[in-house]
């Protein structure tokens, strides 16, 4: 998995100075940020983005406010407390004596979160995240607090990629509601059977009329109800399959990348190195290399 191009940039609207990141560190599976806070600020603007966002006190506290759904909501944050913000959500915050406030900030990729939904076959309907300014749990700020050790440390993406495959599956099970497939609206069963087809097309070309066909939409609304439920297009969902396939393939196996992108469905091995090297910012031989 590897997370939105918005996440990376969500720092550049914050406040506080960074003290860790992740991303520098080499792991692409989640986004993990720390930083020490100001005492005050008076108007904050959290990035929308497509990841979910969890905010973790690790030291200080502060009395804080912020806006959910037009109403604002007041909370006193000490260490241990949560803050969660869900995909395609802008909260306003602002928060006053913020005594040597310290906080950890993940970015948990939708990529991942659909993954885990699609393991479980009881989660097959819409599913809603959590967005609140409190929302507690030992488990989130332990798995959090571990992820920091592991990444001072040096850990392996693999560690990173297993912590944050059981966060998004106890997130899942434990803050969010979701909708039963049997108790799906049509639009949304439609949408699933397209999201099923695309994972298992990665080696044949895929065209929006035959997306829509299944679907049983026409190509307009196919696109508009698919972009408001996953947060991004067929053709980028599609893309990021074929990524995270052609990733698997090259660190578990020994097969030529000229053979990888073909299963990826790029019949020019040229083409497939240059998408995977824009998503994971390594080329095909260069991410082999650093895991083998």
């Amino acid at each position: 998995m590897t997370i939105a191009l918005t996440s990376l940039n969500a720092h550049e609207r914050l406040k506080g100075s960074l003290c860790l990141c992740s991303w520098r560190k080499g792991w692409r599976s989640l986004l993990l940020r720390a930083y020490d806070e100001p005492e005050e600020v008076d108007d904050l603007v959290t990035a929308a983005t497509t990841d979910q966002l969890i905010v973790l006190v690790t030291k200080g506290s502060c009395r804080i406010e912020g806006q959910y759904a037009g109403r604002w909501h007041r909370s006193r944050y000490g260490v241990g407390d949560i803050g969660m913000t869900a995909p395609g959500e802008e909260v306003h915050l602002r928060w006053d004596k913020g005594r040597g406030l310290q906080t950890l900030q993940l970015h948990l990729s939708s990529a991942t979160l659909a993954d885990v939904v699609h393991l479980d076959p009881t989660r097959t309907g819409h599913v809603r995240l959590p967005n609140q300014l409190l929302r507690p749990d030992p488990v989130v700020a332990g798995v959090m607090l571990g992820l920091r050790h592991a990444a001072e440390r040096g850990a392996s993406e693999l560690y990173a990629e297993t912590a944050v495959t059981f966060l998004a599956s106890h997130l899942l099970q434990f803050h969010a509601g979701s909708q039963r497939l049997a108790d799906a609206s049509v639009n949304d069963r439609r949408l699933i059977i397209v999201d099923r087809h695309l994972r298992e097309s990665l080696d044949k070309q895929v065209t929006l009329d035959q997306l829509a066909a299944a679907a049983g939409l026409s190509k307009f609304h196919l696109l508009r109800a698919f972009k408001r439920r996953y947060g991004e297009t067929p053709s980028q969902r599609l893309t990021r399959y074929r990524m995270e396939e052609g990733r698997r393939l090259l660190s578990s196996t020994g097969q030529s990348i000229t053979m990888i992108a073909f299963a990826c469905g790029y019949e020019n091995p040229t083409h497939f190195a240059t998408a995977f090297r824009r998503m994971f910012g390594l080329s095909p031989s260069a991410y082999r290399r650093s895991v083998w």
